[in-house]
């Protein structure tokens, strides 16, 4: 009857030492847990540093683009002033002959011949007449002469000009190329900084997997040893049960038959059934694909938040409206969270989805309606997913 009251204590006894080994596993797997909030934490903050970067980016595109168009316009400028520079050097080379003949006469003859017209006046009218007629002439040589000296001028100008405009066209060349430079940069960095952290929460992903797996083998184990050891504690306890009941019938029983069948009857053992062996736990996990270098060409729409009925919270939780670079996509063709370069758009999140997003088809977003009428609807347009 002492070894009935044994038994609780003895179980007991078993569950503490099973239970410690699990304790002290289930405390690693925490600490991995913390590990991995604490790399996620850090990834909302790259995708925040992300997201600026990008606007940056496509700030850039932008002053790349208006560069380009004042390169245009001060070709067209140079082109207009040495079209204009050409056609004032032969009017100055006309007039030059012009003035030239003309004081090449009034040296010959002019003095005298300016007199003798006057001289030759037949009456008092008809000589102020003739006076006013060589005063008038005489101006408008002067003003041949004045004219003459403007365009001189005007030529100096537009020389100026085209040098001016030639130095600038330079200027923007030269903070063009440092503009596309600096993007570069800037965007190496930010595949960096993703794959960092995509490589730093998969290698959390699967040291979490593989100690989850180690502690549901453990706790397989320890079920199976405290079923066979409670087992073995029954069978020590019926054994021990039917030793007693065997020697109290041996005395009161003078009978060598019951005596052999209560001697027989306490040979009997339990069958003891094995431990099962643990299961293997399937892989959880799982290779996430990513799209290195992936190019899509697709066909592409515009929206925007501000269009009626629409809302400023994606798919994913970004708020477009401090965030306006993201694409809707089809997430079996693109996959959600994907950093991509779109063709004539630039850089942006895969962020969000729509009911008419089926296959190859993007929405790229803007914070504008006017700018999405401007997109339109683009065809094969170029989609990299990096």
């Amino acid at each position: 009857m002492k070894v009935k009251k044994l038994i609780p204590f003895l179980a007991a006894i078993m569950l503490v030492n099973v239970g410690l080994p699990v304790s002290t596993l289930a405390e690693s797997l925490d600490e991995l847990k913390d590990k991995e909030a604490q790399t996620e934490q850090a990834g909302e903050s790259i995708s925040e540093d992300i997201n600026t970067a990008l606007n940056d980016v496509n700030e850039k595109y932008a002053e790349i683009e208006k560069l380009k168009v004042d390169i245009s316009k001060a070709e067209e400028t140079i082109k207009n002033s040495e079209a204009e520079i050409t056609i004032t050097e032969q009017s100055i080379e006309r007039r030059k002959e012009v003035v030239g003949d003309r004081m090449k006469d009034i040296q010959l003859s002019g003095e005298h011949r300016t007199w003798q017209v006057l001289l030759d006046a037949e009456s008092i009218s008809d000589f102020f007449n003739k006076a006013f007629a060589m005063t008038t002439l005489q101006n408008a040589e002067q003003n041949k002469i004045d004219s003459l000296s403007k365009d001189k001028e005007k030529l100096t100008e537009l020389q100026e000009t085209v040098k001016s405009k030639q130095e600038e066209l330079q200027t923007n060349e030269a903070k063009l190329q440092e503009e596309a430079s600096l993007m570069n940069a800037q965007v190496a960095s930010l595949k960096e900084q993703l794959a960092d952290n995509q490589t730093a929460l998969e290698l959390i992903a699967s040291q979490k997997q593989t100690e989850e797996k180690r502690i549901s083998d453990e706790k397989k184990a320890a079920a199976a040893r405290k079923q066979a050891e409670a087992q073995e504690a029954q069978r020590k306890a019926s054994e021990s049960a039917s030793s007693s009941s065997s020697s109290e019938s041996s005395s009161t029983n003078s009978s060598s038959s019951s005596s052999s069948d209560s001697s027989s009857s306490s040979e009997e053992q339990p069958v003891v059934t094995p431990p099962s062996e643990p299961e293997e736990t399937p892989n959880a996990g799982g290779d996430t694909g990513t799209g290195n270098g992936q190019v899509l060409y697709v066909q592409s729409t515009a929206y925007s938040w501000r269009e009626a009925g629409s809302g400023y919270i994606t798919a994913t939780g970004i708020d477009l409206r401090s965030n306006s670079n993201v694409i809707a996509v089809d997430p079996s063709v693109i996959p959600l969270g994907s950093f991509v370069e779109v063709e004539g758009y630039g850089f942006a999140v895969a962020g969000d989805t729509g009911g008419a997003i089926n296959g190859n088809i993007i929405d790229v977003h803007f914070p504008t309606v006017d700018q999405c009428i401007s997109w339109g609807r683009r065809n094969n347009v170029k989609v990299v997913i990096q």
